[in-house]
């Protein structure tokens, strides 16, 4: 759900103006093929995805895949806790050109066996779906309370109509929590890195087009994820990307 929100955002903004460091692809038909030994996923994270990444790997031999290409702003949480089990059954060495982002990050890096980040390119987050309880639990409210209040803040709805949604939406979103940790319990990894950023201390932190948050490689490494290089010949952290769309975090900001 949170996913969705941020997906609609990269997709909405305003064309990139010369210079600007590129936005990772949020196309609604992705591109999914698999050649010689390498998977390549470019677009949104969504049911069409899935369903590509899903024919692709039917009837792959076992371990003929050992890398995998990824350009991806994120999209829907379900679809992507999905392919992140595909890519843990599969563990390549991931590249990421442009970006990973979003449900991307949340769930395909995680899976990968190791991480390489091009030239000018950002891996980041904004939160997962346990996020939205996060914040209720700072807010001291319920997690529907706390969703009756986003909602109704941004919307022309009778409180009627909020309340309907919220019988539809509640449990799917609760759905989405555990679902989220039976894939990191699988992958043997806690979701900190995707969590840390969320509820009121971060509000105010984001600036200009900035969608979420990154870490150092260093503090990467500290988080539990994969192993990560970097491609470019600066300091990944200060690439014009990151610096763009990210904020720098560090393991400590994670801490309650």
């Amino acid at each position: 759900m949170r996913a969705l929100v941020l997906a609609a955002l990269l997709i909405a903004g305003p064309a990139c103006a010369e210079g600007t460091p590129a936005k990772p692809s949020t196309d609604p038909n992705p591109i999914v093929k698999i050649e010689g030994d390498t998977l390549t996923y470019i677009g949104g994270i969504n049911a069409a995805g899935l369903t590509a990444l899903s024919e692709a790997v039917r009837d792959l031999p076992r371990g003929q895949v050992t890398k995998m290409l990824v350009n991806s702003g994120g999209g829907d949480t379900n679809p992507g806790i999905f392919i992140g089990s595909i890519i843990a059954d599969l563990k390549p060495d991931l590249t990421i050109e442009v970006g990973c982002f979003s449900s991307c990050a949340d769930f395909i890096a995680p899976a990968a066996a190791s991480i390489t980040i091009r030239e000018n390119a950002f891996l980041g987050w904004h939160g997962n779906d346990r996020g939205f309880q996060i914040v209720a639990d700072q807010l001291g409210l319920s997690l529907r309370e706390h969703m009756r209040a986003s909602v109704a803040a941004g919307a022309a709805n009778t409180n009627s109509d909020i309340d309907a949604w919220l019988d539809e939406a509640m449990p799917t979103l609760e759905a989405l929590i555990v679902k989220e940790k039976a894939l990191y319990d699988r992958i043997g990894i806690a979701d900190t890195f995707a969590i840390c950023g969320v509820g009121p201390r971060f509000d105010d932190r984001l600036t200009g087009e900035q969608l979420g948050w990154g870490f150092s490689i260093a503090d990467m490494a500290r988080l539990g994820l994969p192993p990560v290089r970097y491609e470019g010949p600066s300091v990944y952290e200060e690439n014009p990307a990151f610096k763009h769309w990210l904020i720098r975090l560090t393991p400590e900001d994670c801490l309650p």
